[in-house]
């Protein structure tokens, strides 16, 4: 205990020997029938034992005399022995996310620490075979060489990591007894593109056919080139990148790209604003304006008409913002500005600022502003600027609370770990689910699959789409000579900034 704690309970301790010792001590008022009366001034013998600690007969150490209590206890007093118990055995209580995991993996049935035997029980229309049981390998960025169990927290970067794996361990404990067995490791990555490297020769990665993880696009890249051509599926949770692993059909990407999102907001935003303008905001970092391209590529697809007269473009420097004047893009029932800026806050702040400023009066009426995911995450903008310009944001998660499902998992995760889900633990729970599953349905090479298996889910919902790249000399109609590239979520949740909140309008 700290010292504050134990002077006070020493204080109370003398409190409470003080206020009793005047009924312990005070002389009998009735003394037995045949028994001398003792006094206070009775003088001890020399040599006398003392009665056991039942008897009423008790020694008053200040006066020097035995006296006698009314209240003495009779029986024989029980004596407590303490041990102090070492934090290994009995952790002390933390806040949320410092100490509530154990990276040490468990197996599916605790009661049977023998794997499944795999053999083959059938082959689909497309080949695929369809086995007893499946082998999945978890690659995930633990960073137990970081944890050395002194510390007083986990480091943060790893939560990412444990609360995925948690989620996924209550979707393999839901999976668990039905007519598909799986043998599942789980092996630490530590964010080290040497130690991803000799992951690709353990038995766990080799023996795999599900491969989830791991986190960084460079070791993503390493285990997708190392599955290529294998009867196995690399499933990137995480990564956004596009160039992960080209031309690789057992690669697929959970988390949309850049271009995904991009796409997802014009073809929104023309499908429901109902704008006269539609006007793309950019700076002058020549990075932001090549992400122009989508959108306008998109457009085309939306209007049907490959010669229409692409999208206004607003071009600004940020030093120079105080002077620009919006006026001019405000004529008319509505607009919308697209903004492909996730880098630089301040550029988004000063915009909405500008765009605020000069639509306060109809308070977002006749504006809508479509941004990208890290906007959520902005700490410097005032949010009077999204409710005032309608703010619309691109996100690969959006966990609805009030959905009745989120809370079941909610309360189940807590009682489990003793603390409350980051996001990553609703990827990892909803992630692992489908996957097994589609497996387990359509076999070793179920990404084929996929495309006609949408499904929505606690943190998003899944559609999966081959994506297709044409050769840059690809002649005639370049999709003739397309390859397969990857296996690529194209859902984005679309958020509308309402009542000062995100809430998802798709």
């Amino acid at each position: 205990m700290n010292g504050n704690n134990f002077f006070g309970t020493l204080l109370l301790a003398l409190f409470l020997i003080g206020t009793s010792s005047c009924e312990l001590f005070k002389p009998i008022s009735k003394p037995d029938p045949g028994r001398e009366t003792p006094t206070e001034t009775t003088e001890v013998d020399e040599g006398e034992e003392l009665e056991p600690i039942q008897s009423r007969r008790v020694f008053d150490p200040t006066t020097g005399t035995y006296v006698y209590v009314e209240n003495a206890p009779t029986d024989k007093m029980d004596t407590i022995s303490w041990t102090v118990l070492p934090e290994e055995r009995n952790p002390p209580i933390v806040e949320d996310g410092t100490s509530p995991y154990d990276p040490v993996v468990t197996p599916i049935d605790p009661e049977d620490n023998t794997l499944n035997v795999i053999t083959q029980t059938g082959t689909t229309e497309s080949g695929s075979r369809l086995l007893s049981a499946y082998n999945v390998d978890f690659a995930l960025p633990f960073l137990t060489d970081r944890y050395l169990g002194s510390e007083d927290k986990i480091d943060e970067n790893s939560l990412w990591a444990l609360h995925f794996y948690s989620g996924a361990k209550m979707a393999l404990d839901e999976m668990r007894g039905g007519p598909v067995g799986y043998n599942v490791q789980v092996q630490d990555t530590r964010a080290n593109p040497s130690r991803v490297t000799e992951l690709t020769t353990t038995p766990a990665f080799r023996d795999a056919h599900l491969v989830i993880g791991p986190y960084l696009k460079q070791n993503v890249t390493t285990l997708a080139e190392s599955a290529r051509g294998m009867e196995k599926v690399l499933i990137s949770p995480y990564s956004a990148a596009t160039g992960v692993s080209a031309n690789n059909p057992n690669y697929i990407q959970v988390n949309p790209t850049l271009e995904t999102h991009l796409r997802s907001l014009i073809k929104h935003a023309y499908n429901n604003q109902r704008a006269d303008r539609i006007v793309l905001v950019v700076g002058t970092n020549p990075n932001q304006q090549s992400r122009l391209g989508y959108i306008q590529d998109e457009y085309k697809i939306l209007t049907g008409n490959a010669e229409v007269e692409p999208l206004e473009v607003l071009s600004l420097d940020i030093n120079e913002q105080a002077q620009t004047n919006l006026d001019q893009y405000l004529t008319g029932r509505k607009t919308v500005f697209i903004v492909p800026i996730y880098e630089d806050e301040s550029f988004v702040a000063n915009f909405l600022r500008l765009l605020y400023n000069e639509t306060r009066d109809d308070f977002g009426r006749n504006v809508a502003v479509y941004g990208l995911p890290q906007w959520i995450d902005f700490t410097r903008i005032n949010f009077d600027y999204y409710e005032g310009t309608n703010v619309h944001v691109s996100s690969s998660v959006f966990i609805n609370k009030l959905d009745p499902a989120v809370r079941d998992f909610r309360r189940s995760f807590y009682d489990q770990y003793g603390a409350l889900p980051r996001d990553e633990a609703y990827v990892g729970y909803d992630l692992t689910r489908y996957f097994l599953r589609m497996a387990a349905e359509h076999g070793t090479r179920f990404q084929f699959a996929l495309e006609e298996n949408p499904e929505d889910l606690l943190h998003t919902s899944f559609r999966f789409e081959p994506v297709a790249v044409v050769p840059a000399n690809a002649s005639g109609n370049g999709f003739e000579q397309a390859t397969l590239d990857r296996f690529e979520n194209k859902f984005v949740n679309i958020l509308q900034f309402r009542d000062y909140a995100f809430r998802r309008v798709n």
